[in-house]
C-alpha cells in the first residue's frame, strides 16, 4: 500500500508542483504474475511489481510473503517479470526479475526448491544486459528450459547450469514471451514489435546433455520424414481477405550445434584486435603478405552430406557457420540437373530448376566444415527414415522405379541443358566474331563465307533443340528434344510414376539429341576454333577462347 507519489525518482522525492505524468507512471503494489503448481493445485505463487513473491500451500487460505531484496544479489526494487512453478516437483519454482527501470539490465533468474524459503541464481553464463522476460520448462525433460531475454532466445539442458543462445533465423530482439505447443513440440516466441517466431519440433534438444554441449559440434535428425510431393500452387482467391503464409520447409530437417564460430584467418585477427581495443591496448598492423593471404582466403562453410543406404552421396546442404544451434532441411531431392552459367543465383520461382526426388528409404547425414580449403567432418553419421506418406488411389510404379527413371531423365537433361547453355554462349561468341571479322585485314570473302556457315549451323542446332523461336507460344508446334524431355520430366515428377507415353517420349528425345550433340561438339570444338585461328592470321583482334597471340 505504498504511495507512488512519495517514492524516490531520479535520486530524490518530489512535491505537488513537479511535472507528474500520471498516465506514464508505473502502478505499484500490483500482481504481475501468477502460477499454479501442476503437481499440487493448492500451491500457488504470486509475483508483484514492487519486489515481493508470495506463496500459498493451501489454495489461498494463508500466504507467506518473501521480499526479493533479501535474496543475495537481488535488488529490492526488482519487478517480477515471470514466475513459474516446476512441472515435475511441487516444491520447485522459478522467477525472472527485472530492474531495468533503475538502469540495471542484469539478467536476474532465480530458483527455489523449497517453495520460496531460499533461492539461488541460475543466470550462470547469460550475457550482460540480457534482462530476462520469460522462462518456460519442457514438459518431458525437466532440465530443458527456454528463456526470452532482452536480446534473444536461450535454452539450457542442465536446469540453468549453462545457457546457449538459439540462433538460426532468430533476430537480436526483445523476446517478451515464450510458450510451448505441446502437441507438435514447437517453441513459440513473441517479440517486442509484434513478431512471432516458431521453432518447429525442438525434440532433438531433449537428448542433449551438458557434456555434449562441450563437443565442437553435434548433429541430430528426426527419426522419420514423410515422403510426398508438396503442392507448389497457391490457387484460389478470397479477395482482399486472402492471406497466404510460407509453409515450413519441406523435407528432412536436421539440427546441428556448433560450439564456436567458424572463422577465417582475417576474422580471427579482427576478433583478437577487438578484444585488445576493449582492454585499452593497441593493435598491430600485419605485414603485406599476411594481409593479402587473409584477403584471398575463401569464406568458411558448413554443410550436411546426405547418403543413401548404399553409401552413395545424394545431396550436400549448406548451413550457417556461427556458433549455436542451427537447422537445415534437405528437400528429399538430388541436386538440380540444369547447367550452371553464372555464380549469381536467379530469383526463386515455381520454374526454378530442381533435382529429382529420392526414393523413400534409410539415409544418413554427416556434418562437415570447410576452413581455408580443408574439409573436416564434425559430427555424425546420424540415420533417419524417409517414409511414404500414403499410397496412391491408382496402382502405379513403385517409388524406387520412379526414382530410377527420374535419375535417367535427370542425367539426360543435364546433357540437354548443357547443350542449350552452349548454344546461348555460342550466340554471344558469334556476335563477337562478327565484330572481330569486321576489324580484320582479310583480303577476300573466304572468312565471310566460313562465318556464314557457322552462323547458319548454330541457328539450325538451336531450332532442332528447342524449335522455331517465331512459333513459340503461338499454338501447337512440332515436338522438339526439349519438349519431349519436358514430357519425360513430368513422368519423373509424379508419385504415380512414368507412363508408356513418358518412356516413349524420353526414348525419342535421346535418339534426336545424339545427332544434335555430335554436330554441336564439332561446331564448338573444331569449326569455331579453326575460324578463330584464321581470324588471328588475318590480323583480327583477339577473341575469347582463342590462344594467346604472339607478342613478337
Amino acid at each position: 500500500n505504498e504511495n507512488r507519489m512519495r517514492m524516490p525518482m531520479m535520486d530524490r522525492t518530489w512535491s505537488v508542483e513537479a511535472g507528474w505524468d500520471l498516465y506514464a507512471m508505473s502502478n505499484f503494489n500490483t500482481i504481475a504474475n501468477f502460477s499454479e503448481s501442476p503437481v499440487d493445485e493448492n500451491i500457488l505463487y504470486v509475483g508483484t511489481d514492487d519486489g515481493l513473491i508470495q506463496v500459498t500451500s493451501d489454495g489461498g487460505t494463508s500466504w507467506t510473503r518473501y521480499e526479493i531484496g533479501k535474496i543475495k544479489g537481488i535488488p529490492a526494487t526488482a519487478y517480477v517479470n515471470d514466475i513459474r512453478a516446476d512441472l515435475f516437483d511441487k516444491d520447485t519454482v522459478y522467477a525472472a526479475l527485472d530492474n531495468h527501470k533503475y538502469g540495471d539490465y542484469k539478467p536476474y533468474l532465480i530458483k527455489s526448491t523449497n517453495r520460496g524459503k531460499s533461492w539461488k541464481s541460475i543466470a550462470s553464463n547469460l550475457p550482460e544486459k540480457h534482462l530476462v522476460w520469460r522462462i518456460v520448462q519442457d514438459h518431458v525433460n525437466k532440465d530443458l528450459m527456454f528463456l526470452g531475454t532482452e536480446f534473444g532466445l536461450f535454452f539450457t539442458v542442465d536446469g540453468g547450469g549453462k545457457w546457449v543462445e538459439l540462433t538460426g533465423g532468430m533476430p537480436t530482439i526483445s523476446t517478451r514471451d515464450v510458450r510451448i505447443q505441446r502437441q507438435q513440440n514447437d517453441l513459440v516466441a513473441g517479440t517486442f514489435g509484434r513478431g512471432i517466431y516458431v521453432l518447429d519440433d525442438y525434440t532433438p534438444l531433449r537428448g542433449l546433455t551438458a557434456d555434449a554441449l562441450e563437443s565442437d559440434a553435434l548433429l541430430f535428425a528426426a527419426r522419420k520424414t514423410p515422403w510426398y510431393i508438396p503442392d507448389r500452387n497457391h490457387s484460389g482467391t478470397q479477395g482482399d481477405d486472402q492471406y497466404v503464409a510460407k509453409n515450413p520447409d519441406f523435407g528432412a530437417t536436421l539440427t546441428y550445434y556448433l560450439k564456436d564460430d567458424l572463422l577465417t584467418a582475417k576474422e580471427q585477427r579482427q576478433k583478437a584486435d577487438k578484444a585488445l581495443v576493449k582492454d585499452g591496448k593497441g593493435t598491430l598492423y600485419p605485414d603485406w603478405q599476411t594481409v593479402e593471404t587473409q584477403n584471398r582466403e575463401a569464406k568458411t562453410a558448413v554443410y550436411v552430406t546426405i547418403k543413401d543406404s548404399n553409401g552413395e552421396v545424394v545431396r550436400r546442404v549448406g548451413g550457417a557457420t556461427k556458433k549455436g544451434l542451427h537447422r537445415v532441411t534437405w528437400d528429399l531431392r538430388y541436386p538440380a540437373y540444369s547447367a550452371i552459367t553464372s555464380v549469381k543465383a536467379a530469383p526463386a520461382s515455381r520454374w526454378t530448376p530442381r533435382g529429382t526426388l529420392a526414393a523413400p528409404g534409410t539415409y544418413t547425414a554427416t556434418l562437415s566444415s570447410r576452413v581455408n580449403g580443408v574439409t573436416t567432418q564434425l559430427a555424425g553419421p546420424v540415420s533417419f527414415n524417409v517414409e511414404l506418406l500414403r499410397s496412391g488411389a491408382l496402382k502405379g510404379s513403385t517409388p524406387d522405379e520412379v526414382a530410377d527413371f527420374a535419375r535417367e531423365v535427370s542425367k539426360a537433361m543435364r546433357a540437354v541443358s548443357a547443350s542449350s547453355a552452349t548454344i546461348t554462349e555460342l550466340k554471344t561468341k558469334v556476335a563477337i566474331l562478327r565484330k572481330a571479322l569486321d576489324s580484320s585485314l582479310a583480303a577476300d570473302d573466304t572468312l565471310e563465307n566460313q562465318f556464314s556457315v557457322i552462323r547458319t549451323e548454330l541457328f539450325e542446332l538451336d531450332e532442332a533443340l528447342t524449335g522455331l523461336k517465331a512459333r513459340q507460344r503461338k499454338g501447337s508446334a512440332p515436338a522438339t528434344v526439349m519438349s519431349r524431355m519436358s514430357t519425360a520430366m513430368r513422368g519423373a515428377s509424379s508419385s504415380y510414376g512414368p507412363t508408356k507415353t513418358h518412356k516413349e517420349q524420353f526414348a525419342y528425345a535421346l535418339e534426336e539429341f545424339a545427332a544434335i550433340k555430335g554436330r554441336l561438339n564439332v561446331l564448338s570444338g573444331s569449326t569455331i576454333p579453326a575460324f578463330q585461328k584464321a581470324l588471328e592470321a588475318a590480323g583480327a583482334p583477339w577473341t575469347p577462347g582463342a590462344g594467346i597471340p604472339s607478342a613478337e
